[in-house]
This record gives C-alpha cells, sequence and structure tokens, in this order.
C-alpha cells in the first residue's frame, strides 16, 4: 500500500507532539514494507508552487515540500517576531480557510507520489483545500485531530487571557463554520483521545466520516528502566512546548513555595522544551539554582536521561489538551505523572493509578507534587502503574489501528470504483 502522510511542517522540523507523531507513524509503515512519502509547508509564507523534495529520515520515502499559505509566517524558529497587528491576524485567520494554491500543488503531489490513502494531520498553513485536491483525485483521505484549528484561530480553545472560550465571538464561529463545511471530503476522522473527536464532531464536523479514536504511540520502549532510590534529590519534569497554554506560568508560581517547604528539602525541578516563555522560565531556574534547571529542545540521549532521572512527569495545560505525549514518555521509563483534568489528560492518566489529575489550580498542584515529593512509596507504586499502562501506547498497536483503516476505506473505494 502506497500511504501519503500530510502534516503542517515533517520532521525533523518539529513543532511539537504532531511531527513526531507522524515521523513515527510513517517509519514504521515503511518498516511493514508500505510505501509512504509525506508532504508539508515550510512554516514560511509564500506564493510560488515550487515544490521541493528530500528523503525522509530513513531514506526510504519523499518529503515534499512548498512554501506556507498565509500572511504570516506560520511557524518560525529563534527568537519570537513582533505581534502583527490585530487586523493582520484577523485576514490571516480568514486567509487559512481555503487556498487555492495549495489545491493545485497539492494535486502535483498527488500525481507524483501516487498514493492509495492520503492521512493528514495538522492543517495549517496548507488548509482544507488539499481534502478537495484529494477528492478530485478519487483518494480516500483519513485525518487525524491533533488540535483545535478547524474550531477556534488560536487552536487551543482559550481566550487571550488563559480562560476557556465558552462563547466563541462571531468571527471565530465563523471560521470554525467554514472550515467544518469541508470535511465533508474527509472518509474518517481519528482522534488522539475521545474529547477531541467528541468537540469536533458536536461541532457540526466530520458528520459522514467513520470515527475512531487511535492514541498516541510511544518514540521509545526502554527495555529497563532505573531503580529508584528513596533517599536524594526528587526530580520533577515538564518537557514540552514552553507556553502558556501549556500550563509552565502555574508551575512558575507553584515550585517557589515547595523549594521553601522544609519537607520538600530534595525537590529539584528540570524544564525541557523552546516556547515563547522559555526566556522566563530560564531566569526563574537562574534565580533558584540548584534547584531548577532548563535544557531548552532535547531528543535522543538527553530526553532520555531527563526521563531516567525523573521522579515525576508534570502537565499542568491550562487547555484542553487533545493527548499528551510527555505523559506516555514518562509512562514509559516508569514514572508517575501529575495531569490537569483537561481534555484528552484523564483518558490516559488513571487518578490514583499512574499518578494524579488535578485541576490546574495552583493550590492543587502544590499538595500533588508535595505529595509525590515526599512518598517514595507512592512514587513507586505509581510509578510501576504507569510502566504497565504505557504498554497500550506502542507504535506496533498504533500502526495496526491504522492499517486496518486503512484497508477498510481502500476496500471501499474499490467497491464503489
Amino acid at each position: 500500500m502506497k500511504i501519503l502522510i500530510q502534516n503542517s511542517l515533517f520532521y525533523p522540523r518539529i513543532i511539537g507532539g504532531a511531527e513526531i507523531s507522524c515521523h513515527l507513524l510513517g517509519a514504521e509503515l515503511r518498516r511493514r514494507g508500505h510505501e509512504v512519502d509525506a508532504v508539508a509547508g515550510t512554516g514560511l509564507r509564500g506564493r510560488g508552487r515550487t515544490l521541493s523534495t528530500r528523503p525522509t529520515a530513513d531514506g526510504l520515502g519523499t518529503v515534499y515540500e512548498a512554501a506556507s499559505h498565509g500572511l504570516i509566517d506560520p511557524f518560525v524558529t529563534g527568537a519570537s517576531p513582533r505581534r502583527p497587528g490585530v487586523l493582520l491576524r484577523g485576514l490571516n485567520h480568514f486567509a487559512g480557510i481555503y487556498s487555492l494554491r495549495w489545491h493545485d500543488i497539492f494535486k502535483e503531489v498527488l500525481d507524483r507520489s501516487r498514493p492509495d490513502i492520503v492521512h493528514t494531520n495538522t492543517l495549517v498553513g496548507m488548509t482544507p483545500a488539499i481534502w478537495a485536491a484529494a477528492a478530485d483525485r478519487g483518494i480516500p483521505v483519513v485525518h487525524t485531530l491533533r488540535d483545535y484549528h478547524l474550531l477556534c484561530p488560536r487552536t487551543t480553545l482559550l481566550r487571550s487571557d488563559g480562560t476557556d472560550c465558552r462563547r466563541p465571538p462571531l468571527p471565530c464561529r465563523l471560521l470554525a463554520g467554514l472550515k467544518l463545511g469541508q470535511t465533508d471530503k474527509v472518509d474518517a476522522v481519528t482522534g488522539p483521545s475521545r474529547f477531541v473527536l467528541d468537540r469536533h464532531r458536536q461541532s457540526g464536523g466530520f458528520a459522514g466520516a467513520r470515527a475512531l479514536v487511535v492514541p498516541n504511540a510511544l518514540e521509545e520502549w526502554p527495555p529497563e528502566v532505573p531503580t529508584r532510590a528513596a533517599g536524594g534529590p526528587v526530580r520533577g519534569l515538564f518537557l514540552g512546548q514552553i507556553s502558556a497554554h501549556k500550563g509552565v506560568a502555574l508551575l512558575l508560581e507553584v515550585l517557589p513555595r515547595l523549594f521553601a517547604d522544609p519537607a520538600c528539602a530534595d525537590l529539584q525541578f528540570d524544564f525541557a522544551g523552546q516556547g515563547p516563555l522559555a526566556d522566563a522560565v530560564a531566569a526563574f531556574c537562574a534565580s533558584h539554582p540548584g534547584r531548577a534547571r532548563c535544557h531548552g529542545q532535547v531528543a535522543g540521549r538527553a530526553k532520555q536521561d531527563l526521563l531516567a532521572g525523573a521522579a515525576f512527569v508534570a502537565v499542568p495545560s491550562l487547555w484542553s489538551e487533545p493527548f499528551g505525549r510527555s505523559i506516555i514518555d514518562g509512562f514509559s521509563w516508569g514514572v508517575p505523572v501529575l495531569g490537569s483534568d483537561r481534555g484528552g489528560i484523564p483518558e490516559v492518566i488513571t487518578d490514583g493509578a499512574e499518578g494524579r489529575v488535578i485541576p490546574p489550580e495552583p493550590e492543587a498542584w502544590a499538595a500533588a507534587i508535595r505529595e509525590l515529593a515526599v512518598d517514595h512509596d507512592l512514587r513507586l507504586r505509581m510509578g510501576a502503574a504507569a510502566r504497565r499502562r504505557a504498554a497500550d501506547f506502542t507504535l506496533g498497536r498504533q500502526a495496526d489501528a491504522f492499517l486496518s483503516l486503512y484497508d477498510d476505506l481502500s476496500a471501499r473505494r474499490g467497491r464503489h470504483d
């Protein structure tokens, strides 16, 4: 079978979990003997229709790339540029409804790659026009929901002050309606959690599509996990985007009082990732030498070392996290996870078993971190349960689920041809 995986960016260009998930799935499918190409934007806006190509990381597939759509660069690295004005941001959001340029670019990719299935993911910089292009070529489309881009211009369902946006303003509702109206081109929709899937379908999207929960998969499976001693440092770990919606500011508020608590004398904390609050985290760590460390973006051995040395992982998300990849990262290393009771997180963590599920509020998080910091036996029990739970999120199980879905859609399309 030939599969074309689409995402706004493609590995090794990484913003968050979507890029890692798409890369892992493609590599596993190729390992099983399937042909898999990828298509993505460059992350920088442009008007040209020129396609560049490069090999996938394993050298077995091709990545097609063209300039992203929009009035603002959707993804930038390095220092954050000056924030565009409100008018330009509004126009950019409406530009994200449809791109005739990407409709034509995508048809060219389909003609060159000749896939049996198109698997789309984040659409920022490419727009739902790519679904129409696949429909024009008669190729089935599977879409995986990795954020709330189709429902919310911010993609987070949060207002600018970080609170839940329960009554979206009229422009946001209009945008959502225009995007969701194009989901009739999608044959099947998957979400890493029931929450994110239901949220879109309750809003009127994907009404005619087959719906399936397919959890995210582990990046790796450590064959052994370290034995964690009762004494010594108790290291907490935040692993992800250093952004407001991820609850980073909540940790910066809570940790100083815990560092001052004599019962938490062994508590230390690591931050790993990049994002808009990176400077604030670096300043916090500098003001708490020996207690807090800032590592920037990590991967490979550096990431493994942090997880191996962690006593618990913290996922204090303010937004309705669709899943939370760092949760299963912690599980795989036998580490309990503290997660907010938002989005799909309660579907992954069983409260009181592999960790705690708590509201993203300072008092609740202070109490939860303190509990794990002082109770070694509890950490070990939860860590053992987390390691067992990790077996539910293997890459093999995820690939099996997607291949079954691909086969079914191909068979149905064949019967209708």
